[in-house]
């Protein structure tokens, strides 16, 4: 599978604030829809100097192939001595697939701070001791993340035990990146985005044990909240407030492993019921039973 320098490795185009995404090798029918965002990212930040992204928010518009170069385009909507605000489009062969509005700023401000409490779980050597294991049908979708560490942490409770055997989803992940990668907040930021799409939605699944849906990310806010590196453990905490209408709404928190608060995703999915005669149904979607 592709590394996040492969994936991250954007060419210039002939055109003013253009660029093509790699093509890379997947397991997924679909793109990934972290490839998608986080190429987004790094095409905006190619378009902005002297300040770093913190906040993101994208719609997914449209099915994406990974196998096939993603065109990106960046419209520069502002920059002003602080903040900078960029719009970039996603397209395969003229067709839009993804929307990203993108908000950067300087680094130095100062001002009140707080944060939540990190979760109380094991530590990622403390769940590779445990087991750390994840059912068959996740360990297939963990397969395409082959340069990245990732450990499941084991939870207690019926309705936990039935995710775990099923892979309907986890509440708690910890993950590093294993390969090489630069001393650039800019690709750390852009790595995380890639990875905060991983799993979250799956979130929703954990109380619903052997319904059969299909599965497609449709929004994806992301902030970015205090300095990271994604070859350190970060902890990533899932959870789903809602599901009804065929959409769940999935958030996420992410914790280095001194429990500092390091970014904060929103995220709304399809989660709509299948007839099992009808396949997937669906062009950006995929089936699945839980």
């Amino acid at each position: 599978m592709a590394t996040m320098r492969e994936v991250l490795a954007l060419e210039d185009t002939d055109g003013v604030d253009e660029f093509l995404g790699p093509a890379v090798e997947s397991r997924i029918d679909r793109a990934f829809g972290g490839h998608i965002a986080s190429q987004a990212v790094a095409a905006a930040q190619r378009t902005v100097d002297g300040k770093g992204v913190h906040s993101l928010h994208g719609y997914f518009v449209g099915p994406g192939d990974a196998k096939r170069p993603m065109e990106l385009r960046v419209e520069r909507i502002r920059d002003g001595r602080s903040f900078a605000h960029r719009q970039v489009k996603v397209c395969q062969e003229g067709a839009l697939i993804f929307i990203l509005m993108a908000s950067f700023h300087r680094e130095g401000d100062r001002g009140p701070q707080h944060q939540d409490a990190p979760p109380a779980v094991p530590g990622p050597a403390e769940v590779a001791r445990l087991g750390g294991g994840a059912p068959y049908s996740t360990r297939i979708i963990l397969k395409e993340w082959e340069d990245w560490d990732i450990r499941l942490v084991p939870e207690e409770g019926r309705e936990a035990a039935a995710a775990e055997k099923t892979g309907a989803g986890f509440r708690h992940i910890w993950f590093r990146n294993t390969g090489d990668v630069p001393d650039d907040a800019c690709f750390h930021r852009a790595a995380l985005t890639y990875m905060s799409d991983m799993t979250l939605i799956r979130s929703a699944l954990i109380p619903h044990q052997g319904d059969r849906v299909q599965l497609a990310s449709l929004d994806h806010a992301l902030w970015f909240v205090r300095p990271f590196r994604v070859d350190e453990w970060l902890l990533y905490e899932q959870v789903s407030p809602s599901a009804s209408g065929g959409r769940a709404i999935a958030r996420g928190k992410l914790f280095n492993e001194q429990g500092e608060l390091v970014a904060l995703v929103n995220q709304e999915g399809l989660t709509r019921f299948l007839d099992e005669n009808l396949g997937s149904g669906s062009a950006h979607g995929n089936w699945q039973k839980v």
